[in-house]
């Protein structure tokens, strides 16, 4: 199941295939940034939100899946992602951590 929607493994594996690996790489980068306290790591959490909302809207522009779906993904990487916003730029004691880092 995607967005609701009944696929194909293959159909999952062509569409979706390509995004959870770069999302995997990004996920590494981040583990090694948060375990080395590095600033920049808050920067990648946002930028896999950034990419679902860019990949779904360029799938769905050139019509290779369903706008169930890439509203969908839309709608929920949109909610997530602002949450994740809140958290590691909003929240007073998280901002405040990162900005000690950039500062070192």
């Amino acid at each position: 199941m995607m967005g609701g929607e009944r696929v194909t493994r293959s159909e999952w594996l062509h569409i979706a295939a390509p995004l959870v690996a770069v999302i995997g790489i990004l996920m590494a980068f981040i583990a090694y940034g948060f375990a080395t306290q590095k600033y920049w790591s808050r920067h990648l959490v946002i930028a896999i939100f950034v990419l679902i909302i860019l990949y779904a809207t360029t799938l769905g522009a050139l019509n290779l899946i369903l706008r169930a779906i890439m509203w969908r993904a839309i709608i929920n990487a949109s909610v997530f992602g602002g949450a994740a916003v809140w958290y590691f730029y909003f929240k007073p004691n998280v901002a405040a951590y990162f900005r000690e880092l950039a500062n070192r």
